[in-house]
């Protein structure tokens, strides 16, 4: 009986884990270059079951019974590990110069005070020195440093920034040979710990272009009726258990 209890309660913790990430998913929803999250689970070991200690009786001598499989109990389940889908968004056009978008699988290197980040949120802006920085005023870096513009400058595919026919510097691109070693931090970056980023070959930059989240949100929205009525049910679960376990100590136990 408590060991139900147990179940249903991990049940419902995994419920508020799903619950949370889909959340986040629907709230980036229209956040550019955002890659949405997806909780794997995983069951704890399962208890196969037997009928044993039975007694039959054969010409009057008492002989035990073979024991008898009734089946497997399952035990719970708890977040294995979030994963993050980095398939690519559909790309929109801006017509802004200062917005770009990348290739699936590649990301702009940002300066941030905690050392190099990544990102796949192209939508730029200029600063007051002329530094071409993120949403949160953190410079977007080039082969030469944080890049600096001045007045109207094309990118081509290859990150090249060209101002007036000639080249002044070159987007810092990369990739990472698993990208699911990276860590979100916020804010849109990631964090590379662990593994050495990649220089791509073709990083394919679209300038005047961002990249859409790959959120679904219809799906997200099933997704998240899903998980509140799944809880739901837990819910039940543990008030049944509680209405039986009353009996059992307050009427049988009498």
């Amino acid at each position: 009986m408590i060991r139900g209890l147990y179940t249903a309660s991990s049940g419902m913790m995994l419920q508020m884990a799903r619950q949370d990430v889909l959340a986040n998913n629907l709230a980036n929803a229209n956040t550019s270059g955002f890659k949405r999250d997806m909780v794997i689970a995983q069951e704890f070991p399962s208890l196969l079951l037997k009928r044993m200690g039975e007694i039959t009786r054969k010409d009057s001598i008492p002989r035990p019974v073979k024991p008898e499989d009734i089946g497997s109990l399952g035990t719970g389940a708890a977040v294995h590990q979030i994963v993050t889908d980095y398939s690519n968004g559909t790309y929109k056009a801006t017509e802004n110069p200062l917005d770009l978008a990348l290739d699936e699988g590649c990301f702009f290197c940002i300066e941030t005070p905690a050392g190099i980040r990544y990102t796949r949120n192209g939508s730029f802006s200029v600063d007051a020195g002329g530094r071409l920085v993120n949403a949160n005023g953190q410079p977007v870096l080039g082969l030469d440093g944080p890049v600096l513009v001045d007045g109207d400058f094309v990118v081509d595919e290859q990150g090249n920034i060209i101002q007036e026919g000639v080249t002044v510097d070159t987007l810092s691109i990369v990739r990472f040979p698993n990208p699911n070693m990276l860590t979100k931090i916020g804010n849109d970056l990631y964090a590379a710990e662990g593994q050495e980023p990649e220089t791509p070959d073709n990083p394919r930059v679209l300038q005047g272009y961002l990249e859409s989240a790959n959120v679904n949100a219809v799906r997200e929205m099933v997704d998240l009726i899903t998980v509140v009525r799944s809880y739901e049910v837990m819910q039940k679960v543990i008030q049944s258990q509680d209405q039986t376990l009353d009996k059992l100590i307050n009427q049988a136990g009498r």
